[in-house]
């Protein structure tokens, strides 16, 4: 069972200066579907002629003895011929009524999810409970992390239909989980240069090689501090060598991280490689002993390039958090890190700010990323064991190179997308009624608190009888140095400044106190907002958190 695949140019495009992961994506679907599907003449669904064209010429690169063709959607009809649509976002109200024009069991409409967390994202999911979705359509879920958020939304906004309209039947989509996927061949032939390509940037033997490959943005894809902060202790021992292969939004944005580097890992030698030419990444892959990612972000559902890095046989070192938790197995393909996010009811306020258009996007997700804590003793700890340990480290390796080829090679996830569609073609025939709705109440369905709706995402649970405690060996000046640095957030928040952070700092004392004190202690400020600047401190290496413990 195949599929028409709906084609817009720039949602498999990675040329362009402004690429996603979304991007990478789908050029990565959409190519292994010209090479593995079973279709020998695919079929596009596009625009316009035009489009139909680009749609061609696009999969007989890939497969140049077959015959693509398309349906333009102004003859949508053409449509009921193949059965399904896919299109590489998640389906939206629109693409529904569109098809009820032609019957609602005309063909199956099949999306994927990329992020959650955007006012856009959030919208066209809630709007799909009063548009004309059928059991027999689907919205692929990357990973079991972002299920999560959209079975937190789903009842949400059916719930506030039931009160306000007494509606007290709902249909919802299929919500299958099946990851991205990576071309494990190409990635395997990475190590074979391994030799020329640490030559080439002037490596030198016993040089342990950290890499993080992607989107540089402290705001958006993962604050460097724990990487940096975990590197510089280890650099104590060892010589220490950071690739960051990717690219930034601005220049400002590039200094912020040359000038957090500087500060807080200036024992690492720091190479900064441009991630948007292909050789360059493929040198940082094949150089590389391990990759670490410790992404720290609500806007994250995946994660493609630790599963590129497992293809690759490096072991990796990423945050216990999002999709990660799906990839990585702790101490077989390398170490995930513990990560804490602030409790549920926390971000209320941020989820109305972001809501009423006082915060951007941007601002938004910054925000909430601040309250997520990674552990920098355990980072520091999976490094040193990498570092000290070669034939771990390769052992590693090997393990996420054989588990990528099992789960996440690409020859895979079209096998699995094939058997998806087939199983929509079967409901869509059968008749089967739309499954039981669930209840939840919410402020406002489409914009919960983002710790509410990302609960999912983090791997440790958040406690009012947590010790939070001062790093040994942190003075003042060093806290006040750190937060100045802009990677450290603070211009983020308006209700914080360096000084309440300091001052909380110096509430949390070298002894301890549990979570629960600081706030009895700090009760004329904001409880959500203490707690959050708690787990701000401990991700800046500032304040250390112990898991709960029992009082006689």
């Amino acid at each position: 069972m195949t599929a028409a695949i709906h084609f817009e140019t720039e949602a498999y495009d990675v040329t362009h200066g402004k690429r996603m992961g979304r991007h990478f994506a789908g050029h990565g679907f959409l190519s292994a579907f010209a090479r593995y599907s079973s279709e020998s003449d695919p079929v596009g669904y596009v625009g316009n002629a035009k489009l139909g064209a680009g749609f061609c010429s696009f999969i007989k690169s890939f497969r140049p003895e077959s015959s693509p063709r398309y349906i333009v959607a102004a003859k949508a009809g053409a449509l009921r011929q193949v059965g399904c649509l896919f299109t590489p976002s998640p389906i939206n109200a629109a693409q529904t009524w569109q098809r009820e024009m032609h019957g609602p069991r005309s063909w199956s409409l099949c999306g994927v999810n990329h992020t959650l967390s955007s006012a856009r994202a959030m919208d066209a999911l809630t709007a799909l409970l009063s548009a004309a979705v059928q059991p027999w359509d689907a919205i692929v879920c990357t990973s079991t992390a972002s299920r999560a958020v959209i079975e937190t939304l789903f009842p949400r906004q059916e719930d506030h239909l039931s009160r306000r309209l007494g509606a007290s039947r709902f249909v919802r989509p299929q919500l299958p989980v099946i990851p991205l996927g990576v071309d494990c061949d190409a990635q395997a032939r990475r190590s074979e240069r391994k030799e020329e390509a640490r030559s080439s940037l002037a490596i030198e033997p016993g040089d342990f090689v950290v890499l993080f490959l992607g989107r540089l943005s402290f705001h958006a894809k993962a604050n460097p501090t724990p990487m940096y902060l975990a590197l510089e202790r280890l650099a104590r021992r060892h010589r220490v060598v950071l690739f960051e292969c990717g690219w930034t939004a601005n220049d400002q944005i590039a200094q912020a991280f040359a000038e957090a580097s500087a500060k807080l890992c200036p024992s690492v030698r720091s190479i900064v490689l441009d991630g948007r030419v292909d050789e360059v990444r493929a040198r940082a892959w094949a150089a590389a002993d391990v990759f670490c990612s410790l992404s720290d972000n609500i806007q994250e559902t995946f994660g493609l390039t630790p599963i590129e890095a497992m293809a690759a046989g490096l072991s990796v070192v990423v945050t216990d958090l999002d999709g990660y938790k799906d990839a990585v197995r702790n101490g077989i393909d390398g170490f995930a890190i513990p990560t804490m996010a602030a409790p549920p009811g926390a971000g209320q306020h941020l989820a109305a700010r972001h809501a009423l258009e006082v915060d951007s996007y941007d601002s938004y997700i910054g925000q909430a990323s601040t309250a997520v804590a990674v552990g920098v003793d355990a980072t520091a700890a999976a490094f040193e064991r990498l570092a000290a340990d070669p034939d771990l480290c390769r052992r590693m390796g090997a393990n996420g190179a054989a588990r990528a080829r099992e789960r996440f090679d690409w020859k895979v996830i079209v096998r699995a997308y094939e058997d998806l569609w087939q199983e929509l073609a079967a409901l869509k025939n059968s008749g089967q009624a739309a499954p039981s709705p669930e209840a939840m109440r919410g402020f406002w369905p489409a914009r919960p608190d983002p710790f509410e709706l990302f609960a999912s995402f983090p791997s440790l649970p958040f406690s009012t009888q947590h010790i939070v405690s001062q790093v040994a060996g942190i003075g003042e000046t060093e806290v006040l140095e750190r937060l100045s640095l802009r990677v450290s957030l603070v211009n983020a928040v308006p209700e914080v400044s360096s000084t309440s952070l300091l001052a909380l700092w110096k509430l949390a004392g070298g002894q301890g106190k549990t979570i629960r004190d600081v706030l009895a202690a700090h009760r004329n400020a904001s409880a959500a907002l203490t707690v959050r600047a708690l787990l701000w401190l401990a991700k800046l290496g500032l304040l250390t958190i112990t898991l709960r413990q029992e009082r006689p």
